[in-house]
């Protein structure tokens, strides 16, 4: 090595000094390989059959006239699930294929590994299942009351609370100070958010190689290697040094990849065939081969003295799960912990609640339930503003958080906390004048939808203040380690947070 290339070296790596990305060059020429771009010699292609009803028993399921087509090499039902029938993120809920109902559109009952593409799609033709619809429970409200969605399954029986109620995933009450504290002015209201998607641009892909000695090996884009891992192990009937999950380009995730989607269908594919299994959606079954942001109905009431300083804020707060449970039970607590806004609320009673429900299972996305509640409590702040006749940039900075003040959970806020800052300095930028604008309205700030002519659009300012924890203590101190785990036999499990989405 010359004298040039030891100086690069040692330079290369110091502490406040850029590293190039080994993966910088070959995603800026599109040489990249992402999990959709993988493949393996003697690969087959794997297709999924999904219910086309919202909640239905399943009264048989026929595979043979798909297993009778040409280049078809197997088709696996809940029946041929060696492990585990159930998984989840949170609590084992979920099952890998459909057993005796489906319980949201697009949920999987049947998998396929063929030669070709063209010939697993054939395949999913070929299956002949029989069902028997059910009333599906679509409503947050009414999913309360209805009869449960999980029967064998008492949601009691998470250990979050003790909630008789069916469908309750689970429920959280929040108290701070006297919730029975009047305000000399009061607004109410009730908001909805609906239903979004991460929509992020590489679709869900992967590929499952069987390592000849009973594992295998499965590449694909996720954001938990070894929640993962513990997951798919116990439903192939492995143990977890049998899988290894490896990270494949992520091609976006923005907490739609927490869940699994083909892992274990790829897997029990290629241990069941003895070769490669090939798994990719496209974009219609992405949007129900991932959860999704959870809808949310919340009602507010915001109580405050007639120079606008908060008294007491009372939030209702209910979240629709979908089908299973994901992450709701962490969402839950997120709505909640940050339903006030960044202000100083000396006073509170919030109430959370995730149900489940025949949607579609719901589970993270960026905010993970601080967004949902931002809305609500935003629009009030507005109303409060309009109803005091106080501009609304005045009454946030009125109220504004600063370090030494307690959030409604009980914790104490300290350090850096530039609320009012952030307020006065957003609150001063200067506002593009008409001639200022560009002529195309979809270039606008923010766009305009999906038109494209000006006619009818009207340019407005919204101001809203918004704040999120960064890790999910919940009070606690959050920490970033890496931890080594030597085990009897000599191998060792390293952790480390370290996964790029």
């Amino acid at each position: 090595m010359s004298a040039t290339r030891e100086r690069t070296a040692l330079r290369v790596g110091r502490v406040g000094e850029r590293v190039l990305r080994e993966d910088a060059r070959p995603k800026v020429t599109g040489e990249f390989a992402y999990a959709s771009d993988l493949s393996a010699p003697g690969m087959l292609w794997a297709d999924t059959l999904r219910s086309p009803h919202p909640h239905a028993r399943i009264v048989s399921v026929d595979v043979t006239p798909a297993l009778a087509l040409t280049g078809v090499r197997a088709v696996l039902t809940h029946d041929d699930v060696p492990g585990s029938k159930l998984y989840g993120l949170e609590f084992a809920d979920q099952p890998v294929l459909a057993i005796d109902r489906v319980r949201y559109v697009g949920e999987p009952v049947a998998i396929v590994a063929a030669d070709h593409p063209e010939q697993a799609a054939l395949a999913l033709e070929a299956i002949v299942v029989v069902y028997e619809a059910l009333e599906p429970v679509v409503d947050m409200e009414r999913a309360l009351e209805q009869e449960p969605l999980h029967p064998d399954r008492p949601t009691m029986g998470h250990g979050y609370r003790d909630d008789p109620r069916p469908n309750v995933v689970r429920h959280l009450v929040i108290r701070h100070g006297d919730p029975d504290t009047a305000g000399d002015v009061v607004v109410e209201g009730t908001y909805e958010v609906g239903i979004q998607d991460q929509a992020f641009l590489g679709p869900e892909s992967g590929l499952a190689v069987p390592d000849g000695e009973g594992g295998i090996d499965v590449h694909v884009a996720t954001q938990w290697l070894h929640v993962d891992r513990d997951q798919v192990a116990p439903c192939l009937g492995l143990r977890p040094e049998q899988v290894r999950i490896h990270l494949s380009g992520v091609g976006g995730a923005f907490g739609g990849r927490e869940d699994l989607s083909m892992q274990i269908h790829g897997a029990m594919l290629a241990l069941r065939t003895s070769r490669p299994v090939k798994m990719v959606y496209d974009r219609e079954e992405s949007f129900t081969g991932h959860v999704h942001r959870h809808p949310a109905r919340i009602h507010c009431e915001h109580r405050a003295t007639r120079d606008g300083r908060l008294t007491c804020v009372r939030m209702r707060i209910l979240l629709d799960g979908g089908a299973y449970a994901s992450s709701s039970t962490a969402v839950a607590s997120n709505a909640a912990s940050f339903a006030v806004g960044p202000y100083r609320v000396d006073n509170a009673l919030v109430e959370s609640t995730a149900v489940y429900t025949n949607n579609p299972p719901c589970g993270a996305m960026r905010g993970f339930g601080a967004v949902q509640t931002c809305f609500a409590a935003e629009a009030q702040m507005d109303r409060l503003a309009a109803s005091l006749e106080i501009d609304p940039v005045e009454l946030r900075l009125l109220n504004a958080l600063e370090p030494g003040d307690l959030l409604p959970t009980g914790q104490l806020v300290m350090g850096s906390l530039p609320t009012r800052e952030v307020i006065r300095r957003t609150a001063a930028l200067r506002e593009p004048l008409q001639e200022e604008l560009p002529r195309d309205p979809l270039r606008l700030p923010g766009g305009a939808g999906n038109t494209t002519t000006g006619e009818g659009i009207q340019r407005g300012v919204g101001f809203a203040l918004g704040f999120k924890n960064i890790c999910y203590s919940e009070g606690f101190d959050d920490y970033c380690t890496a931890r080594v785990v030597l085990h009897a036999d000599g191998s060792a499990t390293v952790h480390s947070a370290a996964a790029e989405v």
